[in-house]
């Protein structure tokens, strides 16, 4: 099934997976490194252990820590 993914940066991504794969297995699939950023799909918050579905979008967005008010 195809999915894209897409990362800060750099250019979208649409990789083909099997069915009943994760977040995570799309992700290393499309040769991305993912630490320190946190991972939607399709706009909602997830886990990498989240199944996918055919058309679905990853984004991965740089994790913003620290900071003072």
């Amino acid at each position: 099934m195809k999915i894209k993914i897409l990362k800060l940066g750099e250019s979208a991504t649409e990789s083909d997976v099997p069915a009943g794969s994760t977040v995570a297995d799309a992700i290393k699939t499309a040769g991305f490194d993912s630490s320190g950023y946190t991972r939607t799909l399709n706009g909602h918050p997830v886990f990498d252990s989240a199944r996918i579905n055919e058309g679905d979008i990853i984004t991965l967005n740089p994790k913003v820590e620290g900071g003072v008010l």
